[in-house]
């Protein structure tokens, strides 16, 4: 049995740490093949490179299609059996999916291994569920749900280089992995394995030690099956009034209704920014905490007023909310775009000789290479994230951020191609330089392209809504971006591939042209607590928890 805090109102440290090894654990397995994917694909074609660009984009949105198809049932499920055995069935999913992916032979079986991964996965949303659950304070939750996306950031650092420093070992460690081993036969396999054993062990420590936190866990809260017998045990809701949850909820959407009761009666709630994801994440989701270094953007609450008996209630959809919603679209897709373009770009052969201008080959770079430049691009998202974006937002406000850095963001997509053209000696400047770029365009932008959403909406009461739409959106065009842009580069190559991205990223600055003023330029006052800067601004400023306010 569970050891379980002495005190229920204490910070659950052992839990969320037990939880965070779970939540660390997957992404290791997910950013490792970035790195070797293009050349995994050319392996398994035979050498072909035809259209291996397209395919290796194909076995990256693989996985983000499958778990979107399987979320919500993920979710009803773990409602009724609980939060902690979809947990530990997600994560043997992810190891069974590695395992497979790492004996692949042939394409089809890769690509089918990463859609069973994310078929059997539905971690994002019950982990976060979890989290939630776990916490019994308001004023513990900003810290609280800032762990999984930050553990998920750093086992994205150590996944990028692992993928990078462990495939194809018979050619790089000859010595300790012959030829003719099991490692030569099967070139990919160790980073899956190292993986898969990572995987197990979180397994392990949740089987043993991870709490059961379903409020409807028959063994632990004695709770009718009546999904409106709540009452004081019921994890989440403070006995302010009765709520009544529909039947068929899922579990995201189950937790949220109880928060969104609570929290509308509040002062001050808090307005946790989860929209950040690296370039190259192979999901995205609006309410993924900034790399966790963010505990939460402070904005002026809007006066709502009272609704007359007699109004209809007003569509939560304005034009406003709309137009936004198609900028965070264009951007969600070239940034996915960039990200998987990248590694392709690194791994692929040049076509001309070095200090030219090559706008139909890479920049011939080894697995090795592109697993160190995708560690030390996670190490630039947070540093920017953590010591540039607080001050910079603050500062220059939040329309004009989000304006500026989509007028600037084709800048980091144009001058790819021109890397091709610098001296051996200082291309990894360049390549650093354009990682720089893209990283402070995105991190600035997306952040504050959803306070804007956040702004433009009538009542805090239809977010829920708004943002369901907004995420809808952002990971249709991120599933997309992938394969696309690889069809791009092998039809096209390099240059167009990149050029491709850029006109996305102008086609989303003449969107702005209509984008309504309406509602964007009374964001005034805005305050971001940050784990490096601490907390910022006054107890005079309201503020909303985004992602806790549901219909």
């Amino acid at each position: 049995m569970p050891l379980q805090n002495a005190d229920p109102d204490a910070f659950p440290t052992r839990q969320l740490t037990i939880l965070a090894i779970c939540r660390f654990s997957e992404p290791i397995a997910f950013n490792s093949i970035l790195a070797y994917t293009y050349v995994m694909v050319q392996d398994l074609h035979g050498g072909d490179d035809t259209d291996a660009s397209f395919y290796a984009g194909l076995l990256v949105s693989a996985y983000a299609v499958a778990e979107a198809l399987t979320a919500m049932a993920w979710g009803s499920i773990s409602d009724r059996y609980g939060r902690k055995p979809v947990v530990l069935i997600g994560l043997g999913g992810v190891a069974l999916s590695s395992l497979i992916f790492g004996l692949a032979q042939k394409y089809w079986v890769a690509l089918l291994a990463r859609f069973v991964g994310g078929a059997l996965n539905g971690n994002v949303a019950v982990m976060q569920t979890m989290v939630g659950e776990m916490v019994k304070k308001p004023e513990h939750e900003p810290k609280a749900f800032a762990t999984q996306p930050f553990v998920w950031f750093l086992g994205s650092i150590i996944g990028s280089a692992m993928g990078g420093f462990l495939a194809q070992p018979a050619h790089f460690y000859p010595s300790v992995f012959p030829e003719d081993g099991l490692f030569g036969r099967y070139p990919y396999l160790l980073p899956n394995l190292v993986a898969v054993v990572v995987i197990l062990l979180a397994i392990l420590q949740g089987f043993f030690l991870l709490d059961e936190t379903n409020p409807r866990d028959p063994e632990k809260h004695h709770v009718e099956e009546d999904d409106n017998a709540i009452d004081e045990r019921t994890p989440l809701r403070r006995p302010l009034r009765r709520v009544s949850i529909p039947t068929r909820s899922d579990s995201v959407s189950r937790t949220r209704s109880l928060v969104s009761s609570v929290r509308a009666v509040r002062k001050r709630a808090s307005f946790m920014e989860e929209g950040m994801p690296l370039s190259t994440d192979q999901r995205f989701d609006l309410r993924r905490s900034s790399f966790g270094t963010v505990h939460s953007i402070q904005v002026p609450l809007k006066a709502e007023p009272e609704p007359s008996p007699t109004d209809s209630e007003p569509s939560p959809y304005n034009f406003t909310i709309m137009m936004l919603t198609v900028a965070l679209v264009l951007v969600a897709y070239h940034q996915m775009a960039f990200g998987s373009t990248l590694p392709i770009y690194l791994l692929d052969k040049p076509t001309t000789a070095p200090g030219h201008l090559d706008l139909h080959g890479g920049l011939g770079y080894t697995v090795h290479d592109v697993g160190a430049y995708m560690a030390v691009n996670g190490v630039i998202a947070l540093l920017i994230q953590g010591f540039i974006f607080p001050p910079f937002v603050e500062k220059v406000g939040v329309w004009y951020s989000f304006v500026s850095m989509i007028v600037l963001y084709p800048i980091s997509y144009v001058v790819m191609p021109f890397i091709s053209v610098l001296p051996t000696s200082v291309m990894p400047a360049g390549i650093y330089g354009a990682l720089i770029l893209q990283n402070f365009f995105g991190i600035i932008m997306i952040p504050c392209g959803l306070i804007l959403l956040k702004n433009a909406a009538h009542s805090p009461k239809v977010l829920g809504r708004v943002n369901g739409m907004a995420m809808s959106g952002t990971c249709l065009a991120r599933t997309v971006a992938s394969p696309l842009v690889g069809l791009i580069y092998s039809r096209g190559g390099s240059g167009a591939a990149w050029f491709s991205c850029a006109g996305v990223a102008v086609l989303a600055i003449l969107q702005m042209f209509w984008v309504p003023r309406k509602h964007v330029h009374d964001v005034d006052g805005v305050h971001v607590e940050s784990n490096f800067r601490g907390r910022t601004g006054d107890d005079d400023v309201a503020s909303v928890r985004e992602s806790a306010i549901e219909d």
